[in-house]
């Protein structure tokens, strides 16, 4: 097989690979009832602790409206609560709630057992392998 064909090969099989975790992702985060970016407003949240709306809007590279549209939902669940700065009323916070954090904790519970179900046959030594295969292709996108 010619190189170019196994590039094609491998390329087809990553794509694959990224469209099935995708799905099995979104089965999980759906019995949560929360999309991939809400889950990052929520994992921002809980580990950076309150944010303004622009700072989330950086640390994820959207929009503050987007962040706004996306905060809307986790209010309405009790997972962020907003608060407005007292010395400029322009400025809003965006604070994980307790329920917020249960939240990302059983999403993170989701996210392990998939990544389990997914690394669980292979090897360390896969595992090392894979991890300097990406490393490389990452620098290669990168040069």
């Amino acid at each position: 097989m010619a190189i170019d064909q196994e590039i094609l090969e491998v390329s087809s099989m990553f794509r694959l690979l990224m469209k099935k975790a995708s799905q099995d992702w979104n089965r999980g985060a759906c019995k949560m009832n929360l999309t991939f970016p809400q889950v990052q407003i929520l994992y921002s949240l809980n580990n950076r602790g309150s944010l303004k709306v622009s700072e989330l809007a950086d640390a994820l590279n959207l929009t503050s409206a987007a962040i706004t549209g996306l905060t809307d939902k986790l209010c309405s669940l009790n997972y962020v609560e907003r608060e407005r700065a007292t010395d400029d009323r322009r400025v809003v916070y965006v604070k994980i709630t307790k329920e917020g954090i249960h939240a990302i904790d059983s999403v993170k519970e989701i996210y392990r057992e998939m990544m389990e179900k997914m690394f669980n046959q292979l090897s360390k030594e896969d595992i090392q392998h894979l991890m300097r295969i990406f490393a490389q292709m990452l620098v290669n996108i990168d040069n």
